[in-house]
This record gives structure tokens, C-alpha cells and sequence, in this order.
């Protein structure tokens, strides 16, 4: 019985930190993590899919919610296992990137290239898609809140730039 019930606690307590569309963390989780992470060792990358609207309308949400599970599987292969994938909502997503200093740039950048290759490869019967990235680094802001608003201002940036880019957020 006890068994039963500690099982039942640990789907209920993944329930409520995790997305169940794509198995990232959710929001809450998100919200956990920023509170917790050193941010001091930490970059924060934003992910935004690019033209996900088109995706939706094109081929159907069934689809769009295949891309977005292909994103997610995509981002932890490419990343560390004690790095974090969250989905902030709709086809945003964050990665927290545990115990990195700012010059991995070159690593991260690394990274994103091929995460956006792996991601315009249609070989598996979804359309390829592309996404912008905005990264900053704990250093690079003042408070731990103020992260997602820089990580945010550079994949704008990355969006102005034509997409399918990444931008480091600069002071």
C-alpha cells in the first residue's frame, strides 16, 4: 500500500512540474528552477519557434504538437543532463544551462547551429522548422527575474535578423 501511494505522490508531484505535451518542464517547474538555479553559472536560452502559427494552420495541431515534441527531444540531445528544458508556453521554450561561464559562447553557439539543422531535417515526415534563440548569462543581469526579460530582448533581436539565428544578450 505504502508503495502504491509513493508512486501515485511522484506522478502527481511530475504532473504538476512538468508539460504533458512534451514532457519539459511547465511553467511552475520553470518558476521552481529560476528560483533555485545559481544564476551567477547559469545562461538562460530562449527558444522561439519560428512561423509556428503557419505550422498549425498548414498542417494541423496534431502536427504543430509533433514539432514541438520533436523540439523538446531535440533540445535534451543536444544538451547536458543536468541542464533543464522548460516550456514556457505555446512554442516557447527555455533551457537553463547549468554550471556554464560566458566563454562557452562558442560552445553554445555550436549547439544551436546544429539543434536548427537537426530541426530542418524532414526526414522523419514532419516539416522542418527553425527557431531564434536570445541567451544571457547570469553575469549579464542584476536580478534573477530580470533573465527571461534579457533572454527575451535577444531573441527578439534574432527574430529581426531573418530567424533561425541566435543573439547573446550584451549590457
Amino acid at each position: 500500500m505504502y508503495s502504491i501511494y509513493r508512486v501515485s505522490l511522484e506522478r502527481l508531484n511530475f504532473k504538476a512540474s512538468h508539460d504533458e505535451l512534451t514532457g519539459a518542464y511547465n511553467r511552475s517547474g520553470y518558476d521552481l528552477l529560476l528560483s533555485t538555479v545559481d544564476v551567477n553559472s547559469t545562461h538562460m536560452i530562449l527558444f522561439d519557434v519560428d512561423n509556428f502559427k503557419t505550422i498549425n494552420d498548414t498542417y494541423g495541431h496534431e502536427v504543430g504538437d509533433q514539432v514541438l515534441q520533436k523540439l523538446v527531444t531535440t533540445l535534451k540531445r543536444n544538451f547536458r543532463n543536468n541542464d533543464y528544458v522548460c516550456r514556457i508556453g505555446g512554442d516557447e521554450f527555455v533551457v537553463f544551462m547549468a554550471h556554464s561561464y560566458k566563454t562557452m559562447k562558442e560552445l553554445i553557439s555550436a549547439k544551436i547551429d546544429r539543434i536548427n539543422s537537426q530541426l530542418m531535417d524532414g526526414s522523419d515526415g514532419l516539416p522542418p522548422i527553425s527557431v531564434s534563440v536570445g541567451i544571457v548569462h547570469g553575469d549579464d543581469v542584476s536580478e534573477t527575474a530580470g533573465m527571461f526579460e534579457k533572454a527575451d530582448e535577444a531573441m527578439y533581436r534574432s527574430k529581426q535578423s531573418g530567424k533561425k539565428t541566435h543573439t547573446f544578450y550584451a549590457k
